[in-house]
């Protein structure tokens, strides 16, 4: 009897421990989506997401507006009767803060105004989001209608406001699904089924997440995706994913966009790289930085595609030619690819003169009163390089300036006051090109520290803006840059009230080619302090 009692207890403890084993929840929000989707959206563990999304919101405090957004959290909290925001307010709705949370698009069909979309919500407390849920569409929403129905296993709440679409919310394997379409709960029902096809499963999705990393934000489309379709006129012509996610200092982002070979290698043909070297001799305090990474013979028929641009260069390029030499093949085709350039602001800047955009009358001022410009690029044909130099100094009257040349030096001047000087100089040991104002060449020297972010030694193209830099430059200048009288109070209110309060931007961008495509990545830092991140 003994023995068979001991027999008893020992199954009972091996059938109770195989239970423990067993988890009825999903093992990802992404397994209970379909695998064919138009677009998806995957998180981060919802308590990170909003651990990350308050802080951003704190710092976004300190810019001009920012306090809106405190508005705008406090205002969403009230409506939904819990701060999403903070791990407590996850909780007290019933959701998980430990969990990701995911959402699928499909299509919208002919009688649809958009997409449907299911998504998955990770829950701590299923009775809790329920009836959280049921609150909020019925007296939020507006469909106030409910109807409870039985699809297989799975019971399914319908809200029905009315309207062609309908909501539809139901508790399955962990996780709350909400769907709204023309039949909402077809879909949670399709969710539910077992060892069904779904998004974790999806390749495109999956090779996403391993290019972009982790991130709080994932968003993915597949090739064919006609969700773009509002901002793009075809469909996307491959894979297209965006990674964002919150860090200590503010934003970041990253973008993977797959692209038919012939236009991958039209990309990579287009953007070389190049340049970092010269990012070192660029002012260290010039509030933008670019390094273009262009194959420089292409550049002329990209700028030409920038409308306030493309006037001014067919200009040139008819001088150019008038004077026996080429634009495009002469002086751009002269260049290596790694042109780099920096934008700031000239000792010799009128705020007012800027603010009524009389900088722009080259024939009675000269531009390079209001920026300093240092652009720069290898040189592969010095010889000719200095011929096409020379047809542009020629072809100048014609712009309203004039040109000295001493040697391969050319100082330009116009009616209004002093312009720019463009040449060619060897610096350590480079033949460099050179376009600069407010600046001597004499000042170029390599191997300085320029404080060029990494990002600059890539391939591709990169660039930097500090609108500190620019609120310090702007802070030092003397009273008579802002002019007097009234424009003298326009000139300070633009710069008090807009400029200065910008001053803890600071954004830094860069696109790579890749085999099969274009990557970009935008990092947006709000500088608490001085000298701090």
């Amino acid at each position: 009897m003994i023995a068979r009692r001991a027999a008893l207890l020992a199954l009972l403890l091996a059938a109770g421990c195989s239970r423990c084993g067993r988890s009825d929840s999903a093992a990802s929000a992404e397994e209970l989506l379909p695998p064919a989707t138009a677009g998806a959206l995957t998180t981060a563990p919802l308590g990170t997401l909003a651990e990350h999304g308050a802080l951003l919101v704190e710092k976004a405090k300190s810019l001009p507006g920012g306090e809106q957004l405190g508005d705008l959290r406090r205002a969403l909290a009230s409506q939904l009767g819990f701060d999403p925001l903070t791990r407590e307010g996850l909780i007290a709705a019933g959701l998980d803060p430990g969990r990701g949370a995911a959402i699928s698009f499909q299509s919208a069909q002919p009688d649809q105004q958009r997409p449907s979309w299911l998504i998955a919500l990770p829950l701590s407390n299923a009775d809790r989001f329920a009836q959280k849920f049921d609150q909020l569409a019925r007296e939020r929403a507006g469909f106030a209608q409910r109807t409870d129905q039985a699809r297989g296993e799975t019971r399914i709440a319908l809200y029905d406001g009315g309207r062609t679409e309908k909501i539809a919310q139901a508790v399955v394997r962990g996780y709350g699904l909400v769907a709204r379409g023309l039949d909402p709960a077809a879909a949670i029902a399709a969710a539910a089924l077992p060892n069904r096809q779904n998004l974790a499963q999806q390749p495109g999705l999956a090779a996403a997440k391993s290019r972009l990393g982790a991130q709080d934000l994932l968003a993915f489309a597949p090739a064919g995706s006609d969700l773009p379709r509002r901002w793009m006129q075809r469909r996307l012509p491959g894979d297209l994913a965006l990674g964002l996610s919150g860090t200590a200092q503010g934003l970041t982002a990253r973008l993977f966009a797959q692209l038919p070979a012939d236009d991958a290698q039209l990309i990579a043909a287009l953007l070389p790289g190049g340049g970092g070297g010269l990012a070192d001799l660029l002012p260290v305090d010039a509030p933008l930085r670019v390094r273009l990474g262009f194959a420089s013979a292409q550049l002329p028929a990209q700028l030409g595609r920038i409308q306030p641009l493309a006037g001014a260069l067919a200009q040139l390029r008819a001088a150019v030619k008038s004077a026996g030499a080429d634009l495009d093949a002469d002086l751009f085709g002269s260049l290596e690819p790694g042109l780099v350039f920096s934008l700031g602001v000239s000792p010799r800047i009128s705020i007012a003169q800027a603010i009524d955009f009389g900088f722009l009358d080259w024939r009675h001022h000269s531009p390079f009163d209001t920026v300093q410009l240092v652009a720069l690029a290898p040189v592969h044909d010095k010889a000719r390089l200095l011929k096409a130099l020379g047809a542009v100094a020629q072809s100048l009257p014609r712009l309203g300036a004039n040109a000295l040349r001493a040697g391969d030096d050319f100082a330009v001047s116009y009616a209004g006051g002093e312009g720019a000087r463009f040449g060619v100089r060897s610096i350590g040991g480079k033949e460099v090109a050179y376009l600069i104002s407010a600046l001597s060449p004499d000042q170029l020297r390599a191997g300085g520290k320029s404080g060029a972010p990494a990002l600059f030694a890539e391939p591709g193209a990169s660039l930097q803006l500090d609108l500190g830099k620019l609120a310090q430059t702007l802070a030092a200048l003397p009273e008579t840059a802002y002019g007097s009288g009234p424009q003298s109070y326009v000139a300070h209110s633009l710069v008090n009230q807009v400029v200065l309060p910008l001053k803890p931007l600071r954004l830094e961008l860069a696109a790579q080619p890749e085999k099969d495509g274009l990557t970009a990545d935008l990092s947006l830092e709000i500088v608490s302090a001085k000298g701090s991140q």
